[in-house]
């Protein structure tokens, strides 16, 4: 009888080595698999993403922000294109935004050393620091005059021309060809509207620098407008004592 005991828990002790050798390598198994599934997870979380994606989303955004301010240059560019009474229902935000204010009373602004210009009061005052446009201004009436200066080898002409570029330039015409100025006509197109066109050109005779002074009216015809800037420069222009 001893001895079949004996037997017994012989036999019992190797099941439950055996027993206990399964679980361990089932408890194993288990924990690898969870492993192996967090490791899945992982790779298609939301949160995680490869460095090309990264760097995908990263120009994207770079893409969109130059989209927006290039958006919002064309708006200021194109701003004075519309009437005065569009620039009224601008809020104070959106004028600061775009460099715009009303003047309160004449103005004096320096074209150089030795010249001024005023600027009548009630008119419109453009200075967003952009491109080649040193500042714009706008009448009551609706009569715009940009003033740009850039440096450049280009002759005079082909000068302005890369001004309106952007304008669908057409009859541009050479008027007078002064000995300190060139005067030119032309046409475009801006917003859907027609506008004539009436500038003078310097060319530095010190550097490769050119000014231009452009005034633009959708209502006035091309002699009326000629009329209108020859006014404005004489009665606004003053020169530095």
């Amino acid at each position: 009888m001893s001895g079949e005991s004996s037997s017994w828990r012989t036999v019992l002790s190797i099941i439950f080595v055996i027993v206990t050798s399964i679980r361990l390598m089932y408890t194993c198994s288990n924990m690898n698999r969870r492993d192996d599934s967090a490791v899945n997870n992982l790779d298609v979380s939301p949160y995680v993403m490869t460095q090309e994606q990264a760097e995908a989303i990263a120009d994207q955004k770079r893409v969109n922000t130059k989209i927006v301010q290039f958006e919002k240059n064309r708006f200021s560019n194109n701003l004075f294109y519309s009437d005065y009474a569009a620039l009224d229902s601008l809020t104070v935000s959106e004028q600061e935004e775009y460099g715009v204010c009303r003047l309160k009373k004449d103005s004096l602004i320096f074209m150089d050393i030795k010249s001024q210009l005023n600027i009548p009061k009630e008119y419109y005052l453009q200075n967003n620091h952009d491109d080649s446009l040193r500042v714009a201004f706008k009448s009551p009436r609706n009569l715009t005059i940009f003033i740009h200066d850039f440096e450049t080898k280009e002759s005079v002409e082909n000068g302005f021309k890369s001004v309106k570029r952007y304008s669908n330039l057409e009859k541009f015409k050479v008027e007078n060809n002064l000995e300190s100025a060139k005067v030119f006509s032309y046409k475009i197109s801006k917003e859907g509207k027609k506008f004539n066109g009436y500038a003078l050109a310097f060319q530095s005779k010190t550097r490769d620098y050119q000014t231009f002074y452009e005034f633009e009216s959708s209502t006035l015809s091309k002699d009326m407008l000629k009329n209108k800037a020859l006014e404005f420069l004489i009665q606004n222009t003053k020169q530095k004592k």
